[in-house]
This record gives structure tokens, C-alpha cells and sequence, in this order.
């Protein structure tokens, strides 16, 4: 499996907790590195496992906490970071999102997670390619 097929594989177990509402597969997909943080929409950033980890056990366990699948889902690997932009598809709307990875023991660990608001329509912008002049 490439890097960046396992990247990926763990993106979608990050949103995997949310459709199964386990927060114990939300705990073990964060790395235990006291390091990692987490921008919830319209949250102040938390920092740390513990308030990160537990914000997410709260919102799963919230049972008006919304639904989130992932779309559009592109993983950007350098050695033993990497980080997946995607959208969040939720039923009021659509987030942008950040993951961002290590490398722990092996295996992808999500360090920090970041969604925010983004119009329904986002166009990608169009990718120049150079010219010999």
C-alpha cells in the first residue's frame, strides 16, 4: 500500500467514528503525543491529548451532535507528516477541513484536526502549468 493510500485509510477511519459514534476508535486514531491540537468551528483551539480527546468523546456522545461524511479527500505525504484536505458534508451545510498525520509507531496518527465554514460551490482554482518561453 502507498503512503498516501494509508494516509487516506486512516482519514476515513477519523470519519468512521463519527458515523459509529465510538469514541474509544476517536481516542486510539489521535497520536498520544502531547502535541496535538484541534480547531472545532466556532471553538478556540485546544491543545494537548487530553482536551482534544475529550472534546471528541463529548461531541460523540452528544446524541445532536451532527452526521459527517468526507468528500473530495487528498492526502499531501512528505516522509513522515503528511495532511488530507477535504470536505465535510454535514446536513446544514459543507466544512473545509485539514487532517494532519505522523507517523507513530508505523502507523498514521491524526496530530490535528481544523474544519471551518466554506460556501456550497467551491470551485477549484484552475492549476497553471509552466510554459517554455
Amino acid at each position: 500500500m502507498s503512503q498516501e493510500t494509508a494516509v487516506l485509510f486512516a482519514n476515513e477511519a477519523f470519519y468512521l467514528t463519527f458515523t459509529n459514534r465510538d469514541a474509544d476508535a476517536m481516542d486510539a486514531i489521535w497520536s498520544t503525543r502531547d502535541t496535538v491540537t484541534c480547531i472545532h468551528p466556532g471553538w478556540p483551539p485546544l491543545r494537548g491529548r487530553k482536551p482534544v480527546v475529550q472534546s471528541w468523546r463529548d461531541i460523540l456522545a452528544n446524541p445532536n451532535a451532527p452526521q459527517i461524511t468526507c468528500q473530495n479527500a487528498r492526502a499531501y505525504v512528505d516522509a513522515t507528516m503528511a495532511y488530507v484536505l477535504c470536505t465535510e458534508i454535514l446536513a446544514g451545510g459543507q466544512l473545509a477541513a485539514t487532517n494532519i498525520f505522523v507517523i507513530e509507531g508505523g502507523t498514521w496518527k491524526i496530530v490535528h484536526h481544523q474544519a471551518g465554514p466554506m460556501p456550497e460551490t467551491a470551485p477549484e482554482p484552475p492549476i497553471k502549468k509552466p510554459t517554455l518561453q
